[in-house]
């Protein structure tokens, strides 16, 4: 029980951290590439203390599986901070981190033809809202932006499909999860390449932060999955 508690409390701070940071870094009130930067760093931070928490439940064998979801935080920390001064190679970074994601998602659950069919399907619409809607001017960044909508539309549709494949509270939250980081980043196009003006950076930031923090704590909430799995054997 001593240990539940500690797991609670531990990502109940870096939730409210992330939350603090991330309200300070919209507000414009500190530093905007130090508190961007704490705000990366503080979802990566979560990501170890969750797999620290598996190996102290002797969760090995989940470790291991988990240790690729931390890769994709890492990446992911990087490309954030990377996409302040270089657009191109902080996409790169967060493309690398999706295909961890990836990774982690078919260690879960193997492959299933709704993988390739959902996340074709979200693609086919990123592709056609890329190439056709007027608001859009992407200049040289076109063939790196389909890239990476590519990689990302993959990733939300293998996380789909696990859910849809096995409906447990773990899948649920790496799908919302996912689902918010592409919005996020839709949103980030918007901001960046449409001749819209408007919310969209203050919605990709206020989507990203929690995607990355609902992708850590499903680590979190993989534990007591997994405890329930053991009860019912």
């Amino acid at each position: 029980m001593k240990e539940k508690k500690v797991a609670f409390y531990g990502n109940l701070i870096f939730g409210v951290l992330i939350v603090m940071a991330t309200i300070l870094y919209m507000l414009d009130i500190m530093n905007p590439y130090f508190i961007k930067s704490l705000d990366s760093i503080l979802f990566v931070l979560c990501g170890v203390f969750n797999l620290i928490l598996l190996y102290k439940y002797r969760k090995i064998n989940h470790a291991w599986k988990s240790f690729f979801m931390l890769l994709g935080l890492i990446f992911a920390c990087i490309g954030d901070i990377v996409l302040i001064g270089n657009f191109v190679l902080g996409a790169i970074f967060f493309a690398i981190g999706h295909i961890w994601f990836l990774v982690y998602f078919y260690v879960l659950q193997k492959f299933n033809y709704k993988d390739v069919l959902i996340g074709g399907i979200i693609f086919l619409i990123s592709l056609l809202l890329i190439l056709f809607l007027p608001v859009f001017d992407f200049g040289n960044f076109l063939a790196i932006v389909i890239i990476y909508a590519l990689i990302i539309s993959m990733m939300l549709g293998k996380a789909f499909s696990n859910y849809l494949c096995k409906m447990t509270i773990p899948n649920l939250v790496v799908f919302i999860g996912a689902l918010l980081f592409f919005f996020s980043d839709l949103m980030l196009v918007f901001d960046n390449f449409s001749t819209l003006s408007g919310i969209f950076g203050y919605l990709c930031l206020s989507t990203y932060y929690p995607a990355e923090f609902l992708l850590a704590i499903s680590i979190f909430i993989q534990i007591y999955s997994l405890n329930k799995e053991e009860e019912t054997k």
